[in-house]
C-alpha cells in the first residue's frame, strides 16, 4: 500500500473513530468547536501571554507554575505588567523576576539549579526580548506568515523560535504557533509520534512527525491543525472546552487501524 493511500485511510478512520468515542452530548456542533481555529491575538501582550502559556506546557510545569490557574491570574498580571514585554524588561532580569515569584508564590527548593520557577523566569525574560523586537502584533503576524509559502519553509518559524526563546524547544514552538491560530502548524507531541510511527508514516521523532502531519493534511485536503486535533483528542481523550476527560484511546485506535492495514478486517 502506498504511503498516500495509507494516510488517507488513517485520517478517514481517525475521524470516524473520534465520533465513535465522543460522548453524545459533545457530538455535532460541540465537537466542531475544537476545529478550524482562527487567529487568537490582537496585541503583543496577547502574543506574549500565549508564548508564556506554551513555555509552561513542558513536563510538570503546568502544575507548578499554573499560569492559567484562576487563583493566580491577577498575581501574574500584576507581576508581568499585563504581559507587556517592554515593561517586563525595564523592571526585571531573570534573577529579580525569580525573586518576585518567590515573594508571591510557594516556591520549593529555591536554591536548586533545576528549579522550575528559575527556569521559567529565564524563559519569560527571553520571550519578552523576542516579542519586544516587533513594533506591533501585525509585524509579528507578517513575520510568521513570511514562512508560509510551502511546507518546507514553514518549519523555519518554529526553528527560529526554538533558538530565540530559552526553554521553548521545537515542539512547544509548534504548540505556541498552533494555539495562536496558525493552522498550518501541528504540534508533534507523543500522541502524534506514537500513532504515525506505529503505521510507518514517519520515524519516531519530532521533526519527522511534524512533516508527516503536514503531508497528511495536504493529501486529505485539511489543515495541519485539524489533523493534529483529531489525533490529539483520540490520544488524550481530553475534551478541554467542555471539561470532559474520557481517557486516552490511542492503543485501541492503533490496533483497529493496524488490522485494516493487515487485511484482517
Amino acid at each position: 500500500m502506498k504511503k498516500e493511500e495509507k494516510m488517507q485511510i488513517c485520517y478517514t478512520k481517525a475521524k470516524e473513530y473520534l465520533i465513535e468515542i465522543t460522548p453524545l452530548e459533545l457530538q455535532g456542533e460541540e465537537l466542531r468547536k475544537y476545529f478550524n481555529i482562527e487567529k487568537t491575538f490582537k496585541t503583543k501582550s496577547d502574543i506574549l501571554y500565549g508564548l508564556l502559556g506554551s513555555l509552561q506546557n513542558g513536563n510538570r510545569m503546568p502544575n507548578v507554575i499554573g499560569l492559567w490557574n484562576e487563583n493566580r491570574r491577577d498575581i501574574f498580571e500584576q507581576i508581568l505588567y499585563q504581559y507587556d514585554a517592554e515593561s517586563i524588561l525595564q523592571q526585571y532580569d531573570a534573577d529579580s523576576l525569580y525573586e518576585e515569584f518567590c515573594a508571591n508564590f510557594n516556591v520549593k527548593n529555591k536554591d536548586s539549579k533545576n528549579n522550575l520557577w528559575m527556569r521559567y523566569s529565564k524563559s519569560i525574560i527571553s520571550a519578552s526580548k523576542f516579542i519586544s523586537g516587533f513594533e506591533t502584533a501585525v509585524d509579528f503576524d507578517n513575520f510568521i506568515s513570511s514562512f508560509s509559502n510551502n511546507r518546507l519553509s514553514s518549519v523555519a518559524a518554529p526553528l527560529i523560535l526554538e533558538k530565540e526563546v530559552f526553554g521553548l524547544g521545537f515542539t512547544l514552538a509548534c504548540d505556541f504557533l498552533k494555539e495562536m491560530g496558525y493552522s498550518q502548524y501541528p504540534k508533534p507531541d507523543v500522541h502524534i509520534k506514537d500513532i504515525f510511527s506505529s503505521f510507518g508514516l514517519c520515524e519516531d521523532n519530532d521533526y519527522e512527525a511534524y512533516k508527516a502531519v503536514i503531508e497528511m493534511a495536504n493529501i486529505c485536503n485539511d489543515t495541519p491543525y485539524n489533523v493534529d486535533k483529531v489525533f490529539w483528542l483520540i490520544g488524550s481523550g481530553k475534551f478541554y472546552l467542555h471539561d470532559v476527560n474520557i481517557g486516552g484511546n490511542k492503543k485501541d485506535f492503533i490496533n483497529k487501524v493496524q488490522n485494516i492495514f493487515l487485511g484482517e478486517i
